[in-house]
């Protein structure tokens, strides 16, 4: 089973050696150069906020500018984390009937971006936290106003770690949970948790760590995409690695379905590692893998969920997993992300 995440600091070096040069391929140069120019027209428009430069781009490309400077800006997606918040938002950029934005507007935008992900970031409650990254979803355009869902991820930093073996046992005697709903554990006792919780938590607190950059080098991320799982697309003889049980309308779900006891528990714990970093990457259902070079997962949310008005009806973990192309570009291209503060 192949388990990628749990993450070192970048590096940083002045300058890669003639042979670390050679990991620089056009695609991650073309992207630096794209990303570099679009900051550099946003500094001219802070620096003269009377002028208008009259350029105009599609908002697809507003909507893709926007998240990838600020991720390569702020984000930390290497590093490790133990659980995530995510908060949304919605923003609105002014578009014409062709469905191009002015420069200006994108850059308004980009601020009110900023200025909400820095509140979200700087509310969320863990000792020690890092901002993974933020995700920008297009929606309807009314009235000349594009909608925006603005998705934005912070993280309860954990120290560096060990890689976890293959088919690590994570849960032990006694972690024996209910599947959702925040339903406790089987012995009643409440958690204010639930199965679907505490797996999401074991999946993020035991991913492996990524590779160590060449010299001179940092890792970034672009183009997020979602995929999401009922939970029984995949299974190992007749037990499906996610969970997930159906029956007839009219039965019930016993005591002991919605229980996870523990050696269900670890056997979903590491189902869900092979779903997500194997099974998923290389089914044809999902074309997105066969585009890029190198794939992370930056965030698995695993919710556990009834719907007893459906045929059958089901109880299951819904898995939202999003995942991204990750890139290898010099730091003197690309500095180094910085922490967000209040300054910022």
């Amino acid at each position: 089973m192949l388990m990628q995440g749990c993450q070192k600091e970048p590096q940083s070096v002045d300058s890669a050696g003639q042979s670390d040069e050679m990991v620089y391929t056009p695609k991650p140069a073309n992207l630096v150069a794209d990303i570099n120019s679009f900051k550099q027209k946003m500094t001219a428009v802070r620096e003269n906020p009377h002028l208008k430069s009259g350029e105009v781009m599609s908002k697809e490309e507003a909507r893709w500018n926007i998240e990838t400077l600020f991720n390569v800006t702020y984000g930390f997606p290497d590093l490790s984390y133990s659980k995530t918040i995510t908060d949304t938002a919605l923003v609105y950029l002014p578009v014409d009937a062709s469905g191009n934005a002015r420069l200006e507007d994108v850059v308004a935008v980009y601020e009110e971006v900023l200025a909400l992900v820095t509140n979200f970031y700087l509310a969320a409650n863990f000792d020690e936290k890092g901002f993974l990254f933020m995700q920008l979803k297009s929606g309807e355009t009314i009235n000349g106003q594009l909608e925006i869902k603005l998705e934005a991820v912070t993280g309860a930093r954990l120290g560096t770690q060990d890689d976890p073996p293959v088919n690590w046992e994570y849960f032990f005697e006694g972690e024996d949970w209910k599947y959702g709903y925040d339903m406790g554990k089987c012995d009643d006792s409440f958690d204010d948790s639930d199965a679907s919780d505490q797996l999401e938590i074991a999946i993020r607190s035991s991913m492996v760590e990524w590779p160590e950059p060449p010299n001179g080098f940092r890792w970034i991320t672009s183009n997020t995409f979602n995929i999401e799982l009922t939970g029984h697309e995949y299974n190992s003889g007749s037990e499906f690695l996610i969970f997930y049980i159906e029956k007839p309308l009219g039965d019930n779900f016993t005591e002991d379905e919605i229980c996870l006891y523990r050696d269900e528990m670890n056997f979903h714990f590491n189902g869900e590692h092979t779903v997500i970093y194997q099974l998923v990457p290389n089914d044809p259902v999902y074309p997105q893998f066969s585009t890029i070079s190198d794939w992370v997962l930056l965030k698995a949310e695993i919710e556990g969920r009834l719907y007893d008005q459906t045929y059958p009806k089901y109880i299951h973990h819904k898995n939202k997993l999003k995942y991204a192309e990750r890139l290898l570009v010099p730091v003197s291209e690309l500095p180094l992300p910085i922490e967000i503060t209040a300054e910022n």
